[in-house]
């Protein structure tokens, strides 16, 4: 089975009280989620899909983990 890193980007909006725009989103950290979030969902921005290059031997990402191909190189010398 193949393997992919998924990243969703979520939108959330709504009225935050503040005195200035710096205040506003600060609070906007704290504000999107629990039972006194004041910003609420909205839609999906985008959703981005990346294969990873997994090895057929261990099965792990060839690129940051797999040491397969390192050791058939050092056979062959």
């Amino acid at each position: 089975m193949k393997r992919y890193y998924v990243k969703v980007q979520v939108n959330y909006d709504g009225d935050i009280e503040a005195n200035s725009p710096e205040e506003a989103e600060e609070k906007a950290w704290h504000s999107y989620y629990g039972d006194d979030a004041v910003l609420v969902y909205d839609s999906v921005e985008s959703i981005d899909v990346d294969e990873y290059d997994v090895c057929d031997v261990c099965d792990k990402d060839v690129e940051e983990y797999c040491e397969c191909e390192d050791e058939e190189d050092e056979e062959d010398e």
